[in-house]
Formats: C-alpha cells, structure tokens, sequence
C-alpha cells in the first residue's frame, strides 16, 4: 500500500532509460507542427535542434498515416458517438491527479485515453497497437519527474491529444520554457471567438468518438486544464461527473518546480528557465485554483465530488468506494479487485524527498493561504 507521506514510487538503481526518447511532440502532423513553431518564432536551442530534426521527421510521416487511417476507417470514426457524458478529474499538476486517474482506469467499464492515443491523435486507430509492440522500448519505463510507470498503454491525459493536433494549449510551455507563458486564453477558453472555441469542441469530440470508436465504454478523462474549464465541459456534456483532488501546497509546490524543470529538460525545444518559474508556479496554483472556486458549485452536487491526495494515499479503497457510492456509478464490484492490484504494484513506492524550505512555506501562507484553509491544511511557517 502507498505510504502515507504521499508514495510516489522510488527509482531503481536499474530503472531503464534508453539513450534515445520519444519526444512527446512526435504525433504532430507537419503543418499543424509549423504553425506551432511560428507561433513561438520558431526559437529553438542550438542543444535542441536535434529533437527538433526528430519531431519534424516525424510530423512528415504521420501526415502519411493520417491519410491511410482515413481512408480505411474515416467513415466508421465519422459516425462514431461518444456513449455517456465522461467523467472527467480535474485538479492541479502534482496534485495526484495521475494515481487517481490509473485507480479509476482500474474499472473495465471505463475507457481512459492511452498514451498511445494521446500522443498519435491523428492516426492512432492505425498505429496504436504497432507502438505498444514495437516501440515501447523508446520509453523509459518510469516517468522522470516521479518514476510513476510509463507506457504506450498507460492512461494518460487529453491535452496532450489537443497539442498533438496542433492546437495552441498552456502546455505547450513544456517544449518552449523560455518563452512567456504561452496560449492563456486556452487555458479557459472563455475568451476565444465563437469560430476559435467551435473548433476547439470539434476537434476534441472528434478525438474522443474515436477512442468510442475502438473501445466501448464510459470515457474517464483526466487533464489539469480541465479544472478551469468546468462551464465548457458542461455545455458539451451536461451529464459529466467531476471528480477533483487536492495536495497540501507544502508538497505540491515543490513537486511542481521539479516537474516543471524536469519534464522541460526532457521534452523542451529550449533550455530550461529557472528566473521565474516559482512565480509561474504560484501564478498558476492561485488561478486555477480561483476558477474552480467560481464554477465548482455550478455543478449539481450528484455530480461533483472532492477527495484529497494524501486520504487517496492513506486508504485508495476508502476513497475509490466513497467516489462510487457518491455517484452511484455501476461496476464497483468488478473494480475492486483492480484497484487491489494497483495497489499492490505501487506498494513500496515513496516520496521523492522535494522540501519546502522556511522561504517557501512564508510564500505559500502569503499566497495560497486561502488554498490552505478551503482544503484543510495547517501552515507550516515554523517550519
């Protein structure tokens, strides 16, 4: 079981890394990839400009494989549906979002993004099962930043499909760190024009009815930058169910400044920026978390519901079954045994050790000490 203190798992001295990783960005098609570069003037890194050559190579090919896909099964994706309103997990990077996500993925009756799919949006109906196959040997076997398991077939998040087709996100900061903060107004998407929020929508459905089209069952999403768009996603789907998990501030912010460097380090088209980064972390903390607290009780209450990451870590079965009963979602029963199992594969697996220093637990009573309250958590200005 998960120890307490929050248990991400700790590496092995023998944890593979190849020498060669697959960029995150290798699913872009060519034009949508030129248009992103554009927009952020095409600056690369000198040290970068391999993954660069890499990812564009590889954008030429998926344009190849878009085409086979639509010619095959274009019609058969075109007249998919999407079964039932998803459930979708919202909540702050590091916040546990990731072990919520794989606890949930657990039950056969959902159907979570892969991965394969989230990173190959275009044409992963045809190359989806070749990558689990064949290419899984590019993946390190844990992600970096916590040594969490990674896979072609691990659930992953629906952002990261949005940017892989080409679509202007806030985590696009990952591959250019030096820049500004980029596409805010698609962090809401409240601001964008009729026209720019219409395909938007499209192009997300479109990706999630393909995913219906392969996999039967409840979509379970799970992507940060969902937190901030509970109004939209109701407008699409007004039956969704929102699950939302919180982490101490104390924890996650250090979390995130070495999620934020090492992730960049890993998948950026820059050399990582450090000057600013713990403001873009509490900048992003506070607004985010503002946000959920002006639409959150939008939602009717049997379809919304709130667990913290350190009770997920404590006791993962009591928070599974309490989500079930709060929803009334079938299968608990055949999940269970599932979630027994993931828990057993992580049992072990203990916190990375990211400090919060005197300095910074003074900022985070300064400036999320209403984040502190509305969840719980004592402040640790002693410290």
């Amino acid at each position: 079981m998960p120890h307490a203190d929050g248990s991400p798992p700790k590496p092995s001295p023998t944890t593979h890394r190849p020498r060669f990783t697959l960029s995150m960005w290798t699913g872009i098609r060519f034009l949508p990839w030129m248009r992103v570069l554009a927009r952020h003037g095409f600056r690369v890194s000198p040290a970068r400009l391999h993954r660069l050559l890499g990812i564009t190579a590889a954008s030429l090919g998926n344009e190849v494989l878009t085409v086979i896909q639509q010619a095959i099964w274009g019609r058969g994706i075109r007249r998919a549906q999407i079964e039932h309103d998803p459930i979708v997990i919202l909540g702050h990077w590091r916040s546990g979002t990731t072990l919520l996500h794989e606890f949930l993925a657990g039950d056969p009756g959902l159907v979570a993004p892969t991965t394969a799919q989230c990173a190959m949006p275009s044409h992963f109906v045809l190359s989806e099962q070749f990558a689990r196959e064949q290419l899984g040997f590019l993946l390190a076997r844990r992600r970096p930043m916590d040594a969490m398991p990674l896979g072609f077939d691990r659930p992953q998040e629906d952002e990261l499909a949005m940017c892989n087709l080409g679509f202007p996100s806030p985590w696009w900061t990952v591959a250019f760190p030096a820049d500004p903060p980029p596409d805010q107004a698609y962090e809401t998407l409240d601001d964008l024009s009729a026209a720019e929020r219409d395909r938007w929508i499209a192009a997300w459905t479109t990706f999630l009815r393909t995913i219906q089209f392969e996999h039967h069952g409840r979509l379970l999403l799970k992507n940060p930058l969902h937190t901030s768009r509970i109004p939209l996603i109701r407008e699409v789907f007004p039956g969704a169910d929102f699950v939302h998990i919180a982490r101490d501030p104390h924890d996650l912010v250090p979390s995130c400044l070495h999620f934020w460097r090492r992730i960049a380090e890993d998948h950026g088209l820059q050399r990582v920026r450090q000057a600013d980064l713990e403001d873009r972390v509490f900048a992003s903390l506070v607004r985010m978390e503002q946000r959920l607290a002006d639409t959150w009780e939008t939602v009717p209450a049997h379809h919304r519901f709130q667990t913290r990451y350190e009770d997920l870590v404590t006791d993962p079965l009591g928070v599974l079954r309490a989500i079930y009963d709060h929803f009334g979602w079938p299968g608990r029963e055949a999940a269970e045994s599932a979630w027994r199992s993931h828990a057993e594969s992580i049992r072990g697996y203990r916190h990375n050790g990211h400090i919060c220093d005197a300095r910074l637990c003074r900022r985070i009573a300064a400036e999320a000490g209403t984040i502190l309250s509305r969840y719980g958590y004592p402040s640790r200005t002693s410290v």
